[in-house]
């Protein structure tokens, strides 16, 4: 090969090169650009929002639970669990087992009781666990390892906590991850939903829809709210993350003494009251919600309404 050959082949030899890495970037970069897409499309559902909310979620940590009680035998003997904020309540679910402790109505100026039962076992080696990973509260069945041995006793666990600090504070209880609480909360689809919040110094508004599904778990005149709403064409996000528990009249019509505004209103504010009304067959509900009152001058409030009909199909996180 002669020196002019040389030099024109060694002129082609990046342009070559630079043809193969793109002839071999083509497939990563489709495949990358179409993850992104699959992403973005993926960060605007409510499943995702509602699974990512350690920006403003309440943050866990393992001593602000506080044991109260726990045992194998209770009188409730279907699985529930109540997350209580009030003094009213709690009474209302002591008359369901008056063995639970007793707890004066200061204790929930700076605590809220949750309380799981775990319904009726054919042995003994059952138990409730309750216990915070840092955005979220997890409530999980324990069984008897395999081959253990255990009393032939009919059983119903049960342990009841005191979350120190969340008044005012979503309660995140993941009661999707076990099996024993998902069979017992049926899945509720929000078909309408709006909120308005307003106030603050600069008297800031701000209305939007809701949207997402809330599970209903009942035990006698109890019932527990699992929302998973999420705020939709808003200025900032907006989540109802929480856990509660109302009282039930005998039209089953529900009163939430007290629940968390989580960030459907900015803060400072005084949380929500609930009022829910039930169709006959129980297959829809209407939710009334407004601010609480507060003494803050330069706080926030914030009213809505909520409904939902009953989904076939349960909601996994």
């Amino acid at each position: 090969m002669n020196t002019k050959n040389r030099i024109t082949s060694a002129k082609r030899r990046p342009v070559q090169m630079l043809l193969m890495l793109t002839l071999l970037a083509c497939p990563l970069l489709q495949s990358l650009t179409k993850n992104a897409a699959s992403a973005v499309r993926t960060m605007h559902t409510p499943e995702y929002a509602m699974a990512n909310t350690s920006s403003v979620a309440q943050n866990y940590q393992p001593d602000d639970i506080k044991v109260l009680a726990e045992g194998f035998h209770s009188k409730i003997t279907k699985p529930f669990v109540a997350v209580v904020r009030d003094a009213e309540t709690y009474a209302a679910l002591t008359s369901l087992d008056e063995n639970l402790p007793k707890l004066e109505a200061d204790f929930f100026k700076e605590n809220v009781a949750i309380a799981a039962f775990l319904g009726e076992r054919n042995t003994g080696g059952y138990s409730v666990e309750i216990r915070a990973n840092g955005i979220e509260i997890l409530v999980l069945e324990k069984k008897p390892g395999k081959g253990m041995m255990v009393p032939q006793m009919i059983t119903s666990p049960f342990k009841i906590v005191a979350l120190k600090g969340a008044t005012n504070a979503a309660v995140r209880l993941n009661l999707f991850a076990d099996e024993t609480w998902r069979q017992s909360l049926p899945s509720y689809r929000v078909t309408s939903g709006k909120f308005r919040m307003s106030g603050g110094f600069a008297g800031t508004s701000e209305e939007f829809g809701l949207e997402g599904p809330i599970g209903v778990m009942r035990a006698g005149n109890l019932a527990t709210f699992s929302f998973r709403v999420i705020g939709s064409e808003t200025k900032k996000r907006r989540l109802l993350v929480e856990c509660s528990t109302g009282l039930m009249d005998s039209e089953g019509n529900v009163k939430i003494n007290r629940m968390s505004a989580d960030s459907l209103v900015d803060s400072p504010n005084s949380g929500l009251a609930g009022t829910v009304t039930f169709s006959k067959e129980g297959r829809k509900f209407a939710l009334i919600m407004i601010s609480r009152p507060s003494l803050v001058a330069d706080g926030y409030s914030g009213q809505g309404t909520i409904e939902a009909e009953l989904r076939q199909v349960d909601v996994k996180p």
